[in-house]
């Protein structure tokens, strides 16, 4: 199996075009098609209904998603402009993380960008990528604002906890896993806990990437806090040189409110390097 169709999420912040270079060398590397969507946002409600010039605040949020639609699909269109597989290109109006879950729906990976608090042109809506990551049905490849990434998928970390969502990201995350040069599985637990009996112990995970012709190693580490192993996992990724960390999303909505879990808030936060991401 490999990604047959990648989308890639466009908009108006300082790292858009890093983040499209890397899906066009995903989309050579994988023979895919590449789909480039454009989702900035719809202008906040409020400020339409109680600002007295809402009709001029609305006139100027149209005027600025014209402009930057316009910056997102030239760079789209002069980046693909030699690629040798399809391209496609979407741009709807004032679309949000439910019209990227739709579209993703279409496609077998999505590329999205960290949350950089830094660059305002770079929101969408409140908890964008967590929002399309638990919701997409799709792995997600989330790029960090910070750094530069020539290459991803050399040398691959992978997160185990033998939980269901472990076990479908190395599933998602197999067309990765096979063209790495190193894998390692990296497994943890928890002091004075008992495991549940559904958990998979990390050599399932050694096993069946064998059977899919990945040798990977194994590395064990005891953790107290989700907190404690997001960072754990990022100090080890350093250590290794490694250029992608996969691992399974955890996470639910309740209420309109976005709860997730400690390693998934470390990792969307404090990301080093590209994360594959399950749901």
């Amino acid at each position: 199996m490999d990604f047959a169709t990648i989308l890639v999420h466009l908009d108006a912040s300082r790292r858009m075009h890093q983040r499209l270079n890397i899906a066009i060398q995903l989309a050579k590397k994988f023979q895919a098609t590449l789909v480039g969507m454009l989702a900035i946002g719809q202008p906040d409600p409020r400020s339409v209904r109680y600002l007295v010039d809402g009709d001029r605040y609305l006139a100027s949020y149209g005027e600025w998603h014209r402009q930057v639609a316009e910056v997102a699909r030239h760079a789209f269109q002069g980046g693909t402009d030699e690629l040798l597989t399809p391209t496609e290109w979407y741009a709807p109006e004032w679309a949000t993380a439910d019209n990227v879950v739709a579209q993703a729906h279409t496609a077998d990976l999505l590329v999205l960008g960290q949350h950089d608090p830094a660059d305002k042109d770079a929101y969408v809506q409140h908890h964008f990528v967590e929002s399309v990551v638990l919701q997409c049905g799709r792995p997600v490849l989330v790029i960090p604002y910070a750094g530069v990434f020539p290459e991803i998928g050399k040398r691959i970390l992978v997160a185990w906890n033998g939980s269901r969502e472990a076990a479908r990201a190395i599933q998602d995350a197999l067309p990765f896993l096979r063209r790495a040069e190193t894998v390692e599985v990296v497994a943890w637990n928890a002091p004075n806990l008992s495991a549940d009996l559904w958990l998979s112990p990390p050599r399932f995970a050694i096993e069946w990437l064998a059977r899919h012709g990945v040798q990977a190693g194994l590395h064990d580490f005891t953790a107290v806090s989700g907190d404690d192993t997001g960072q754990m996992l990022l100090s080890l990724a350093a250590d290794c040189g490694a250029d992608l960390i996969v691992m399974g999303a955890y996470g639910h909505g309740r209420m309109r409110e976005l709860v997730l879990g400690g390693v998934t808030r470390t990792m969307l936060q404090s990301m080093t390097v590209p994360v594959l991401l399950s749901h």
